[in-house]
C-alpha cells in the first residue's frame, strides 16, 4: 500500500512538473503574442494615418485638376486675352486721332 501511494506521489509530482514546465511555455508564448499584437496594432495605426494623408492629397489633387485649365482651355482663355486687348488698342489708337 505505501509502495503504490509512493508511485502514486511520484507520477503527481512528475505531472505536476510537466504542468510548471508548459505552464511556463505557454506564459512566455503569450507575453511573445502580446509584444506582437502590439507591434501590429502600432503598424496598423501608422498605415491608417498614411492611408488617411494619401487620401487628403488625392483630395486635393482632384480639386487643383478640377480648377486648373486643361490645355485647350488655357488657348481658347488667351485668344479672348489677346482679342480684348486688340479691342482696347484700336480704341485707344481712335482716342489719340481725336487729340
Amino acid at each position: 500500500m505505501a509502495k503504490d501511494l509512493s508511485e502514486q506521489l511520484n507520477r503527481i509530482g512528475h505531472k505536476a512538473e510537466l504542468l510548471i514546465t508548459r505552464y511556463k511555455t505557454l506564459r512566455e508564448e503569450n507575453r511573445n503574442l502580446q509584444s506582437r499584437v502590439e507591434s501590429l496594432e502600432a503598424e496598423l495605426e501608422s498605415s491608417r494615418a498614411r492611408i488617411e494623408r494619401l487620401q487628403t492629397e488625392v483630395e486635393h489633387f482632384r480639386i487643383s485638376s478640377a480648377l486648373a485649365p486643361d490645355s485647350r482651355t488655357a488657348a481658347q482663355a488667351r485668344a479672348i486675352i489677346n482679342q480684348i486687348v486688340r479691342d482696347i488698342d484700336a480704341c485707344v489708337a481712335d482716342l489719340m486721332k481725336d487729340v
